[in-house]
């Protein structure tokens, strides 16, 4: 079975971002669990970001609907393919907020440029794995 991810940030609704983050959060996990898939979501100031991975074709199921999703906009996907390995396989859906640690200054400590996708991307991947541990 070919395992593969999908890393993207999204602007969220702010008048409803707390609901919309438990309901994506209540789903996800319950969807994930059936699909196979493992993941880690971080809700802070508007903005989530999530790390998704798993069989090929779930990962490219539940990354059609996110994008269909109005709870998100201005989606940005960062990375997406395959991968050898899981990076969260303890977690239908992790989930941590700006009241655990703050994305934003986490960015600015490693001096994160968000024109540089690449470091980005790895940057908002280290993030999310500090977070699962």
């Amino acid at each position: 079975m070919a395992l593969a991810h999908l890393l993207y940030r999204s602007s969220g609704r702010l008048d409803r971002f707390g609901s919309d983050c438990a309901a994506i959060l209540q789903t996800a996990r319950r969807r994930n669990g059936s699909l196979g898939l493992t993941g880690f979501l971080h809700a802070e100031d508007g903005i989530f970001v999530q790390w998704l991975e798993g069989p090929e074709e779930s990962v490219e199921e539940v990354s059609q609907s996110i994008l269909a999703d109005k709870r998100h906009r201005d989606i940005a996907v960062f990375s997406r393919g395959p991968i050898d390995a899981r990076q969260f396989p303890d977690w239908t859906m992790g989930y941590s907020d700006g009241d655990q640690a703050l994305l934003f200054d986490f960015l600015a400590e490693r001096g994160t440029n968000s024109h540089d996708l690449r470091g980005y991307a790895d940057c908002l991947h280290q993030f999310l794995l500090l977070r699962a541990a």
